[in-house]
């Protein structure tokens, strides 16, 4: 009596190959446990705001942009602060190279610490304002992480202008921020702002239209998506396209 055969393998086929479901793994490694394995590398007062800035950027939102943004190569981390998600985002894909900049010279040597921690040997982090700091490319793909609603209205367009000249052409800009409606959302995050940065800072959000069209003139194709939160957060992710 013959032996009843093995029943077939099964394969996905993409691009007319067929490949064993084994490179489709994605095991669940990243989320709480890098977000923990930073915290645990600051000290206590930076844990606390470390913790509070996790809360908003849930794992949720911050897979978003780990698919968006290139798996290797030169990234440019757009204050990068403590160095948080410059360290989520190396520890995702151990191939990216990421180079954060920062004014504020004691967040720059955490950030530092943080990466070295980790073992994030191909990080580099640089002390200065993005509008005029000694920044070289070019860059694979860039993020700016609710930064530009802290930077003066008449600035914005320039800062996003300068990032474009520093990607490689097809290079990828993410822009998270902060869009302006429902406007019980607005008034939410601002009230969060104005305890974290005070009541002189001057805050500039923009409709996610308006980031749009700005964008798209200074040379960038343009997608967005808004991902809805628990809390009342109106945030808006843009993937920009050098063109």
């Amino acid at each position: 009596m013959a032996p009843t055969p093995a029943p077939p393998r099964k394969l996905h086929a993409i691009r007319g190959r067929l490949t064993p479901p084994t490179a489709y793994a994605a095991p669940e490694v990243y989320g709480r446990g890098a977000i923990l394995r930073i915290v645990r590398c600051l000290p206590p007062i930076e844990q606390a705001y470390s913790l509070v800035r996790f809360s908003i950027m849930r794992p949720k939102l911050l897979s978003v942009m780990d698919l968006l943004l290139t798996d290797e190569g030169r990234i440019l981390d757009v204050g990068c602060g403590f160095g948080l998600f410059a360290a989520y985002f190396g520890q995702t894909h151990p191939g990216r190279r990421i180079v954060g900049v920062d004014p504020n010279a004691r967040r720059i040597g955490l950030a530092r610490h943080v990466a070295a921690r980790l073992g994030l040997r191909d990080h580099s982090f640089v002390v200065g304002d993005v509008r005029d700091a000694s920044i070289e490319g070019p860059f694979d793909a860039a993020y700016v992480l609710d930064v530009m609603h802290h930077l003066p209205r008449a600035d914005q367009r320039p800062v996003l202008e300068r990032l474009r000249s520093l990607l490689v052409p097809g290079g990828i800009l993410i822009v998270k921020d902060i869009t302006t409606e429902p406007r019980f959302g607005l008034v939410f995050t601002e009230l969060l702002d104005r305890l974290m940065v005070g009541w002189d800072e001057p805050l500039s959000y923009r409709h996610h239209h308006e980031w749009g069209e700005i964008l798209t003139s200074v040379g960038f194709k343009v997608r967005m998506v808004r991902v809805p939160d628990i809390l009342p957060y109106p945030h808006v992710v843009i993937a920009a396209k050098k063109v």
